[in-house]
């Protein structure tokens, strides 16, 4: 019997061996693999980040040869061929990004001057280069010269005619090279192969190791398109290559990191593998010594036990027999499951919900939406509906993120006590909620919508406030609008943006809105760079005093011709840039423009004001007072010639902040205007505690009041005596018909816009118009020469 427990002994010990022995090598292979995976894909992604640095770097390039290039002292220069003026503004451009050398030639390619020390690149040609230019500039060139390789980039020098270029261009060197390592975190080599000449090498390897690579004589992008392990001097490296787009000397960027520093991770896990696997076999044979036979029942309870627990099943709980120490460990096992199992069901609850509402998150929605839309049957209708609360971001911006986040806890709560048992509320979005309703057909989804957003908006009060919340609400139906989830959520995100961003409005989907919102995602991709391009345009309309007849001031309004959809209503894209958060840069070349015009006019001799809209983002911007005394400051314009209109809605959004950023600009003397006064929803003694110095009258009341509109007429005469009993001015704009014109006249209006006077006019038309107009309209005494003079005004206009 002792000899049969001995041999079982060894048996048992000897299983243990091989099993933990087995599984110990396929661990530490797998692990080996995937960290030399891993490895290798951050190789590929610093090859790929390499690139957009290289390009990040043309970028800079362009943009500084550029700004060289139209500079017309520089343009002189050239064309005068006064080489210490060209060098010094070409140092001092290079200076602005760090460019190491800038060269100009002539139309043919040849140098003429050079920042380079030595005057590198002098006498030689670059007309390969210049023919590459013309089908490929966006793409960088290299090129070494004075045995160094540089990065340019070229520009055409015109006065109009192309009469030289200049190229500016970045060292790859050592330094370039280093900063590329620190951003990767690997080696990173650069070869630069010259077409008649030796490779040029800047790396962040051992001198030594730089020679191995310079000399090999096919390019490693050529023989190595994966990442792979190689000998470079007696180090293993992986190393992965790849070819820069470019034009000129063929660059390569070789991605390397040492096979010592690639499996540093696995030998840590390998030595901890090593370290557990011994106590574990240390532990089986005082086991095995101490249970004998007996010990072979509770091991296999227990692996089998740790088997379900490595697949997952926690279900079943450990019932070793045996000694007191197999039912401890079994005990434990046990506790070991339970911590498991609830470890994964929270990392998974976590994983599907929202942690601020404790709502079903977008995945876990997208998730269950796909299981319903394939398991449905097409004619059991569906209906999402989304609920957007537009103003969050000024309750965190204006309250703070606390007030914030008990407003979308609080709302979450009220959805909840107001759907049905078997409708799925999730919070998609920063402000936005998704309800997928059962059963919800066409004509009660906009009602339910309706209701849900009346919920969340009606009677919100927190920490003593009372909070008024914008709600608005997209709708899709299922399978009407789309068959799909992907569909569905593009649809009823489509939906939404229909809706009313003020006030509650359920939208629901409309065929044909998937290409209005690509229309409105293109405006809003390409307004962007219109802004930075300079592709917009201001257009200006007059104002005349009409107690004066005399035109002193105008408006500026701006425009934008799209290269391929045409010319784009204001209407269309101002409202797109306040929501895509591109309203504050609109606003800021706005006022620049038109800034530097008003200094045009008035170093021409032209002395009007100007009045430039403000949207409510603008407002309660704390940075715009600085903006903008800084904009009249270096176009030498003074403060009290700009007007800045702002609308009553902009206002209430949070009228001490408006007030407090108004008041910083009225002291200098910038003056403001409430624009569409009488639509909003604005009291008095709010108004009278802002520092505005005009109103102006909504076009609407203005066209009513024409066509004997009692009601209009009325609502003019009030604000037209409530603004002078304040001290305000009086504008009307939309004035375009002579009844107009002489019912403001009566009633002591102080100012007129319109068509009746003049459409919006080009910036060169300005000064003819304005000097005609104070010609014509002073000397027209009658009201019906007045008018015949505003008719002729705004035919010349026209024409």
């Amino acid at each position: 019997m002792g000899s049969f427990r001995k041999r079982l002994l060894v048996l048992i010990i000897g299983l243990v061996v091989v099993t933990q022995t087995v599984t110990l090598a396929a661990v530490l292979a797998s692990t080996a693999h995937t960290v030399e995976g891993r490895a290798a894909q951050e190789l590929r992604s610093g090859g790929s980040f390499a690139q957009q640095l290289i390009r990040f770097r043309a970028g800079q390039l362009a943009n500084g040869v550029g700004v060289l290039a139209a500079d017309f002292g520089f343009r002189e220069a050239v064309a005068s061929g006064d080489v210490p003026t060209i060098l010094s503004a070409a140092t001092n451009n290079a200076r602005r990004i760090g460019a190491d050398m800038v060269l100009l030639t002539d139309i043919h390619g040849k140098v003429l001057a050079s920042t380079a020390p030595g005057g590198a690149g002098q006498g030689i040609s670059l007309e390969s280069l210049l023919s590459e230019y013309q089908g490929q500039r966006d793409l960088p060139i290299f090129m070494v010269l004075a045995d160094r390789p540089y990065q340019f980039f070229l520009a055409p020098v015109r006065t109009p005619e192309t009469i030289a270029w200049v190229a500016m261009g970045f060292l790859v060197d050592d330094a370039f090279a280093q900063k590329m390592r620190e951003l990767v975190g690997a080696d990173v080599t650069l070869v630069a192969y010259r077409h008649d000449g030796p490779a040029r090498v800047a790396s962040t390897l051992p001198e030594q190791l730089r020679k191995t690579i310079a000399t090999q004589r096919t390019p490693l992008s050529q023989t190595d398109q994966y990442p792979h392990v190689g000998h470079i001097g007696a180090t293993d490296y992986l190393t992965f290559a790849q070819r820069i787009d470019g034009r000129g000397e063929f660059v390569d960027v070789i991605v390397q990191k040492s096979m010592h520093e690639v499996l540093a991770p696995y030998r840590d896990v390998r030595d901890a593998l090593l370290l557990i696997d011994g106590i574990a076999l240390a532990l089986a044979a005082v086991i095995g010594t101490l249970l004998g036979r007996s010990a072979t029942r509770p091991i296999s309870e227990l692996v089998r036990a740790a088997q379900r627990i490595q697949e997952g099943r926690y279900d079943t709980a450990v019932a070793a027999s045996g000694g007191a120490e197999f039912r401890s460990l079994a005990a434990t096992f046990n506790t070991m499951q339970k911590n498991i199992a609830e470890r994964e069901a929270d990392i998974t609850y976590q994983a599907h919900h929202d942690p601020l509402t404790g709502l079903p998150n977008r995945a876990f929605l997208e998730k269950q939406l796909e299981e319903i839309v394939t398991a449905s049957d097409t004619t059991a209708p569906l209906a999402l509906v989304l609920i957007d609360m537009r103003n969050v971001s000024e309750i965190n911006a204006s309250l703070g993120h606390h007030v914030g986040d008990d407003v979308l806890r609080e709302a979450a709560r009220r959805l909840r006590a107001n759907v049905a048992p078997d409708d799925i509320v999730a919070r998609l979005g920063e402000s936005q909620f998704l309800l997928v309703a059962r059963n919800c057909t066409s004509q009660r989804a906009p009602l339910y919508a309706d209701q849900l957003a009346g919920v969340i908006r009606r009677g919100f009060h927190l920490e003593e406030m009372s909070l008024q919340l914008h709600v608005a609400a997209g709708i899709c139906l299922y399978p009407e609008h789309g068959r799909t989830t992907d569909e569905l959520l593009r649809r009823v995100q489509i939906a939404i943006e229909d809706a009313d961003e003020a006030w509650t409005r359920a939208a629901l989907y409309r065929t044909g809105g998937d290409e209005k919102h690509r229309r409105r995602l293109k405006l809003a991709t390409d307004l962007r760079g219109a802004i930075d391009q300079n592709a917009l345009t201001l257009v200006y309309q007059p104002k005349v005093a009409m107690e004066s007849r005399s035109v002193r001031s105008l408006e500026a309004l701006v425009r934008w011709t799209h290269p391929q959809l045409g010319i784009v209503s204001p209407g269309e894209f101002v409202p797109l840039a306040e929501r895509t958060g591109a309203i504050r840069r609109l606003t800021s070349w706005v006022l620049g423009e038109a800034i530097r015009q008003m200094g045009e006019w008035r170093r021409g001799g032209l002395d009007v004001e100007l009045a430039v809209n403000l949207s409510a983002a603008d407002i309660l911007d704390p940075d715009l007072g600085d903006e903008i005394l800084q904009t009249l400051r270096i176009h030498r314009v003074e403060s009290t010639a700009l007007l800045l209109e702002i609308t009553e809605s902009a206002v209430m959004r949070d009228p001490q902040l408006a007030a407090r950023n108004m008041q910083l600009l009225r002291m200098p003397g910038v003056r403001f205007a409430i624009d569409d006064f009488g639509t909003g929803h604005s009291s008095l003694s709010q108004l009278s505690l802002l520092p505005v110095d005009e109103l102006k009258i909504d076009r609407s009341f203005v066209m009513d009041a024409a066509h004997a509109g009692a009601d209009a007429a009325t609502i003019i005469t009030s604000t037209i005596e409530l603004a002078h009993s304040m001290g305000l001015r009086v504008v009307a704009e939309g004035v375009e018909e002579p009844e107009a014109w002489n019912l403001l006249r009566r009633l002591g209006c102080d100012y007129a816009q319109g068509y009746l006077i003049s459409r919006p006019l080009p910036a060169a038309d300005v000064p003819a118009f304005v000097a005609q107009a104070n010609k014509l309209l002073p000397a027209s005494d009658s009201t019906v020469l007045q008018i015949r003079a505003l008719e002729q005004l705004a035919g010349q206009a026209r024409r």
